[in-house]
């Protein structure tokens, strides 16, 4: 009359791999600490005219300092966008599979 079902105890969903998808929180915030301390390095030059500039004007810093702020900001603002920070987290972790890699 009906068809005995066996039951298995295996993997339905086969073999897989064990692969690396996301990295930690901390090693994100690791990855946004190295994107400001690359920022910080790059824009030197211009953070230090804008500080300067500040230590002579300290009441009309926002006028006289402005074209300063902005070249500073941009500069910034160019090195810690969200494209260079994911290029960053893609690099740890094609790191960090490749160590996995090794590992196993």
């Amino acid at each position: 009359m009906g068809k005995t079902v066996q039951l298995s105890k295996e993997n339905p969903f086969g073999e897989r791999k064990a692969e690396v998808h996301a990295l930690t929180r901390a090693e994100e915030e690791a990855c946004y600490k190295d994107l400001k301390e690359k920022a910080l390095e790059y824009c030197q030059s211009s953070i230090k005219e804008f500080v300067e500039c500040s230590k002579e004007h300290n009441v009309t810093v926002m006028w006289t300092c402005r074209d300063k702020l902005k070249t500073m900001n941009t500069c910034l603002n160019s090195r810690t966008s969200r494209e260079e920070l994911d290029k960053l987290k893609l690099a740890k972790l094609a790191a960090k599979r490749a160590e996995r890699e090794q590992q196993q």
